[in-house]
């Protein structure tokens, strides 16, 4: 039996001052994917490592990408970027 497809979402809840994540049925949310910006970020550029910089580098994006519609959250963030890393998909 294969397992259902899921996508994780992050999101920043300024009430409750707290960052949620939770796990979704991708089908339930592939038409709004369809209509978001979508960064891919191709595992064969990385080497097919899911190591502890490409996390670093998924959750700075992570952040900003929250900031840019949430300004709260942009004074909290204090990742500082690799100065060895593109700071973003290899396809960017």
């Amino acid at each position: 039996m294969d397992a259902k497809k899921v996508c994780v979402l992050i999101a920043y809840d300024e009430d409750g001052q707290k960052i949620t994540t939770c796990t979704v049925d991708r089908a339930a949310v592939q038409s709004l994917i369809d209509r978001a910006l979508v960064m891919d970020w191709p595992l064969s550029e990385i080497g097919y490592e899911l190591n502890d910089e490409f996390a670093r580098m998924i959750g700075g994006v992570a952040f900003k990408l929250l900031a840019t519609r949430q300004q709260g959250l942009a004074s909290l963030i204090t990742v500082t970027e690799d100065p060895e890393s593109k700071g973003g998909p290899a396809s960017v």
